[in-house]
C-alpha cells in the first residue's frame, strides 16, 4: 500500500504473484503426507497449515486487486 509510483506497485505486484506461485507450489506438496496409517495428527496439522497459507494468499489477492483500482495520483 505504500507504493507511490506505478513502478512501485509493478514490482510489488510481481514479488505478490511469486509468493502465490511458491505458496501454490508448497501446498500441492502437502497433499500427500508420507505415511499412511496413524498419521490422522500429521494430516490435521498439514490442513491447518494450507488453510492458514490459503488465508494469506486471499490477502495478498485483495491486496493485489486494491491496488490495481486505486487511483494512479494517490
Amino acid at each position: 500500500m505504500a507504493a507511490k509510483t506505478p513502478e512501485e506497485r509493478a514490482k510489488l505486484m510481481d514479488e505478490q504473484m511469486q509468493a502465490m506461485q511458491q505458496g501454490m507450489a508448497m501446498m500441492n506438496a502437502m497433499k500427500q503426507p508420507p505415511g499412511g496409517k496413524g498419521a490422522n495428527g500429521m494430516r490435521h496439522d498439514i490442513m491447518e497449515k494450507r488453510m492458514d497459507m490459503m488465508q494469506a494468499m486471499m490477502t495478498m489477492m485483495m491486496d493485489r486487486q486494491s491496488l490495481q483500482s486505486a487511483p494512479a495520483g494517490k
